[in-house]
């Protein structure tokens, strides 16, 4: 009964700290869907807070209405820099963990039958809850395909940049001429990856013009103007938003080589890199719906393996072959 108590009071908690939650970000957000269910699911958290609550007390347990604030606080503030839609993605995430552990907890087979069926009903309205979340998340698919391709550009600044400067930090002494190496592979990148995205976008978005001319030839019906204007400038906008946040990645480990002495500004640099490498694909991780944790160690990982092995190549050509600029 004790191990019983103590998770009927996790639970009460969690579906507080989620009635709370939702009922912040309801007050917080302009799109009228979330908006208007994120309410709706508030008072459904505390329906289900009851249950808990009136559970534990028949057990003899007093208990305050206390949520995790650390939780709610983080989250909110999360919200600021990843926006609504990319909240719901991580909302959604909370209640496929609900759903899971509530579809355990039913596998017990002392379950008083009144409360199994209650519990059953508070499991069915945890599914609709993260089928809410997933139809907010198809209503954004251009913002989250936008905010995917800047997150894209800036690892690969990250990257790119990083090994480069790895690379150089073993044959050049000067930690500026190593910025200036930097900047300029920075300035090259930029470049390459601002036209590979737009000759990507501007492919799909030929394709899809021609696909709309189909459908305006055989099926007769009239050209959907507000589509095609959408999607003209689709491949400028990537172009744009790729090579912006590629410059931002580059930045990052560019930066400390102004400041600081060459082998403390590659220490620094990897440090920064593999905090904003694993951020960044965080937010990859937690738009396409899968695992956050290791995704950014991944990440973050494979960018120190590529500045580990230039590094070792620039050290090869100055030890060997007695490559070194002063």
């Amino acid at each position: 009964m004790e191990s019983d108590v103590r998770q009927w009071s996790e639970f009460y908690r969690d579906e507080l700290t989620d009635m709370t939650f939702y009922s912040i970000l309801s007050r917080k957000i302009k799109d009228d869907y979330l908006r208007d269910n994120l309410s709706r699911l508030s008072g459904i958290e505390r329906e289900h807070s009851e249950f808990w609550r009136q559970n534990l007390e028949k057990a003899g347990i007093k208990v305050q209405p206390t949520y995790n604030r650390l939780k709610v606080f983080f989250l909110v503030f999360l919200r600021h820099f990843i926006g609504v839609f990319l909240t719901a993605r991580l909302l959604e995430h909370g209640e496929i963990t609900t759903v899971r552990v509530y579809s355990e907890y039913l596998k017990r087979p002392d379950l008083d039958e009144a409360f199994r069926h209650r519990l059953q009903e508070i499991l069915n309205e945890e599914i609709e809850h993260e089928e809410i979340f997933e139809k907010a998340m198809e209503k954004s698919s251009d913002t989250i395909e936008r905010n995917k391709d800047m997150i894209y550009g800036i690892s690969d600044g990250l990257v790119e940049v990083l090994a480069a400067l790895a690379g150089l930090t073993s044959i050049i002494t000067s930690n500026i001429d190593i910025a200036l190496g930097g900047l300029v592979v920075g300035i090259s990148g930029t470049a390459s990856m601002s036209i590979g995205a737009y000759l990507s976008k501007k492919s799909e978005t030929e394709y899809k013009l021609v696909e709309e001319e189909k459908k305006v030839l055989f099926r007769k019906k009239e050209a959907n103007r507000d589509y095609i204007n959408s999607i003209r400038n689709e491949s400028k906008t990537s172009a744009l938003y790729v090579g912006i946040s590629y410059i931002i990645g580059a930045a990052v480990p560019i930066l400390p080589f102004v400041f600081l002495s060459k082998y403390l500004a590659l220490v620094i640099s990897i440090v920064l890199v593999f905090i904003v490498q694993g951020l960044s694909n965080s937010i990859v991780a937690l738009s396409v719906n899968v695992g956050i944790f290791r995704i950014a160690i991944r990440a973050s990982l494979l960018a120190l393996l590529a500045a580990f092995i230039t590094f070792m190549v620039g050290f090869s050509f100055h030890y060997f072959l007695h490559i070194s600029i002063i």
